[in-house]
């Protein structure tokens, strides 16, 4: 199981780097269509503000697996293992029920919002909402791995270190 949770945080990893060296590409596109061409595209505003919340929200499970998002780690570090154990759980705790939210209130977003249309990219509105419940999926596969792993080893994770 954890090999292939290893192999899908790489997939998505690689799918996260592609889309920010994508939106790298058509923002240098448009700023110079814009500056030195005197014509932007009118797509591309649509197109990277949707590609910035895929690379986001993402780029945030693939973090959960890594263990490389943002938390005060030299404020965990001042308590003994068996405290850190314990408030690294109730963080856990506290992602799952965030994640399980994204997921819930994410099919609700995109079932309301299929009906519209983006009027650049003149493609349903509710498809660019499906990196919710695909992201929150993943965040809390993730996060639910890592504690279980975490509870069944405390001497090896008691830090929270993957």
């Amino acid at each position: 199981m954890i090999r292939f949770l290893d192999r899908l945080d790489r997939v998505v990893t690689a799918i996260t780097a592609a889309i920010l060296g994508l939106l790298a590409c058509v923002v240098s596109w448009q700023v110079f269509a814009r500056y030195v061409l005197q014509s932007g595209q009118f797509w591309a505003e649509e197109f990277c503000l949707v590609g910035m919340m895929w690379a986001a929200l993402l780029g945030a499970a693939a973090c959960l697996w890594t263990d490389s998002h943002v938390r005060l780690t030299i404020i965990l570090s001042w308590f003994p293992a068996r405290l850190r154990l314990w408030i690294l759980t109730l963080m856990d705790g506290i992602i799952l029920w965030f994640a399980f939210m994204i997921f819930k209130e994410g099919l609700f977003l995109i079932e309301r919002t299929m009906g519209g249309a983006m009027s650049a990219l003149r493609i349903p509105i509710g498809t660019t909402y499906y990196v919710l419940p695909l992201s929150a999926f993943l965040m809390f596969l993730f996060t639910l791995v890592r504690a279980v792993k975490r509870i069944a080893s405390p001497d090896q994770d008691a830090g929270g270190g993957h």
